[in-house]
């Protein structure tokens, strides 16, 4: 009698498939990817564009013909071992992968933790978690050399383990002492340094055995680990529990408060379901920015926050990371904006920004008042502010055009918080912290480089890579696009890519995948100057990469040449130099800027 489905799939680690036991090799790269993404949809309608999306970052000129050519090859590598199995259904709009929950670990461990939700008896919630967990085998799909789903589909995954883990862990210290559970607990807050809630239930675990020193060793090597990686104090509730466990308030050493069924109070985020997160996910390759993420927690959360509503603004020029920072200091004071975090994109860097009647009726939307006033700028601002007032939420304003755009969603009472983030400096705006990231160090591009292309590859062509990161300026948006074109080409040399980025006429065309585009950023600012700021921009460009006195630029101008060096500046496409304070003012423009400046004709 057979007891096992003819072939299983496994997601939850390396992307394997097995036949009867026996593992089907997947050599190739695209297959592995076209499966994975096939997978993580499994029993849906996956289309050509989505998987194009996931196979390539710059894709040829023939994707849909070539991804259609990589499915076949996936379904005879899978129907090799059984002809007669179609297991992938072709759609009039793309594909569909059918497979059982039980014959996919990543479908079972979905159904498993359901379950466990529905559970009334903590026990068996218990079983059904650790079952759930069994399943997992190291990083999802770690063998799948997908940005998409790395960047996207990975941490999404991710996530569910840490808190179907925290639920389990939580239920044990309700339901017992916690002692089988610490060496565990202790290995995954040590592999997630900066989640809070897996160092409170290491710390009380230890604390119930009569290890008080060690469980305050904990809160200080997490305290630790916070301020020196993001510029955080650990949150209230490690804070809380730190205290009680000085005073010796919490439940004495040993305490087993009770055994058996009842179901344990669920976790703080379980707590507060009308609370919305609308922030998108923060990468995981995030580099540097320690102290720009320190200046903007401390200006939230710091002795010196203000009395009024704390803003700070993310300002400065196009491909620095303005968006990437925002969201890493978001993720980071979620704990302390309990009651929700707002994201709205503004689209201030494209030909149209959006209006900020729209914006405001997706922030209304994200708190529930979708019956809201819909024609009026005045009312929606007004039922803004009155559904923000005396609570603590986080706005996130992505894009901002102007001061304008950016004050017609401001909230009107000190307990919520606004992160924006603009290509402009925002001057007209009253009482904002700005926070200016630059480019990127050459230690810090080079550990950038790494994390997307790979360590050993950078090192064995350091000096091709420091001159790399030259060619882009240092910026993250160049240097990404320049490591995910390396990633997908296993076998390029650093030494062949940087050939046609040292050619000026063609760096700009270079730095291009699929989804990025160096030139189109670029575009979008150069298209929100008026006429007179783009011809000083492009007779500045002449002099990109050196330093230039203000008379020089005020001569170029013509005209009115201090309005439009001051429009350049205000667009972060010219950037003022420190000079100690003596002697004229100078200024630079960056290599990019002024390579798109000058290749733009007269207009």
């Amino acid at each position: 009698m057979v007891t096992e489905p003819l072939m299983r799939f496994r997601a939850l680690g390396p992307l394997e498939v097995t036949v009867w036991g026996r593992r089907v090799p997947i050599r190739s790269t695209k297959q592995r990817i076209l499966l994975a993404s096939l997978l993580l949809n499994v029993n849906r309608l996956v289309t050509v564009d989505e998987l194009i999306d996931r196979l390539w970052t710059d894709p040829p000129s023939d994707a849909r013909g070539t991804a259609q050519v990589h499915l076949g090859r996936l379904r005879r590598t899978l129907g090799g071992a059984d002809p007669a199995r179609r297991l992938i259904r072709t759609d009039p709009h793309g594909y569909v992968i059918e497979v059982a929950d039980e014959d996919l670990d990543l479908a079972w461990f979905a159904r498993l933790t359901e379950r466990a939700r529905r559970e009334s008896d903590g026990q068996r919630e218990i079983a059904l978690l650790r079952e759930a967990l069994a399943l997992w085998r190291g990083r999802p799909l770690s063998n799948v050399p997908s940005d998409h789903v790395q960047r996207i589909d990975v941490p999404r995954l991710v996530e569910q383990r840490l808190r179907a883990a925290e639920r389990r862990f939580e239920l044990e210290l309700e339901l017992g002492d916690g002692e089988d559970m610490i060496g565990e607990l202790r290995e995954l807050a040590s592999a997630e340094p900066f989640r809070e809630r897996l160092w409170a239930l290491l710390m009380k675990a230890l604390y119930r055995q009569g290890r008080q020193q060690e469980a305050l060793e904990c809160y200080r090597a997490c305290a630790t680990v916070l301020r020196e990686e993001i510029g955080l104090d650990p949150g209230p509730e490690l804070r809380d529990l730190h205290q009680a466990i000085l005073r010796r308030s919490v439940e004495p050493p040993g305490a087993r408060p009770r055994r058996g069924g009842g179901r344990a109070p669920a976790a703080r985020w379980d707590a507060r379901p009308g609370a919305p997160c609308q922030l998108p996910p923060e990468i995981g390759d995030f580099v540097g920015r320690t102290a720009e993420l320190r200046q903007i927690v401390d200006h939230f959360t710091g002795p010196d926050r203000p009395a009024t509503v704390p803003i700070v603004a993310v300002v400065g020029r196009p491909g620095v990371g303005k968006t990437v920072l925002a969201l890493k200091a978001a993720h980071a004071l979620r704990e302390r904006f309990p009651g929700g975090q707002l994201y709205v994109r503004l689209g201030g860097s494209t030909a149209r920004p959006r209006d900020p009647r729209d914006a405001l009726g997706d922030l209304l939307d994200g708190l529930g008042e979708r019956g809201g006033p819909r024609g009026d700028l005045d009312g929606r601002a007004a039922m803004l502010r009155e559904r923000l007032a005396d609570r603590r939420i986080l706005l996130v304003v992505d894009d901002v055009a102007d001061a304008g755009q950016a004050g017609a969603v401001l909230p009107g009472t000190r307990g919520c918080g606004v992160l924006l983030t603009s290509r402009q400096r925002l001057v007209d705006l009253p009482g904002v912290e700005r926070v200016r990231p630059g480019p990127f160090t050459t230690a810090e591009a080079l550990a950038f480089l790494e994390r997307l292309a790979g360590a050993a590859r950078i090192a064995g062509e350091r000096a091709v890579a420091e001159e790399i990161a030259r060619l882009c300026g240092h910026l993250p948006l160049a240097l990404r696009i320049v490591g995910a074109r390396l990633a997908l080409r296993p076998s390029q040399t650093l030494a062949r890519l940087a050939v046609p980025l040292r050619d000026e006429n063609r760096r700009l065309d270079e730095l291009a995948t699929h989804d990025l585009k160096m030139r189109a950023v670029l575009d979008g600012s150069y298209a929100a100057l008026d006429p007179q700021a783009r011809a000083l921009l492009r007779r500045l460009g002449a002099l990109r990469g050196a330093e230039f006195v203000e008379s020089t630029a005020l001569a170029l101008g013509g005209g009115d040449g201090t309005r439009a060096l001051d429009r350049l500046v205000e667009a972060n496409l010219v950037e003022p130099v420190e000079n100690g304070g003596s002697g004229e003012s100078r200024y630079r423009v960056d290599d990019l800027v002024g390579i798109h400046a000058v290749q733009h004709r007269e207009d």
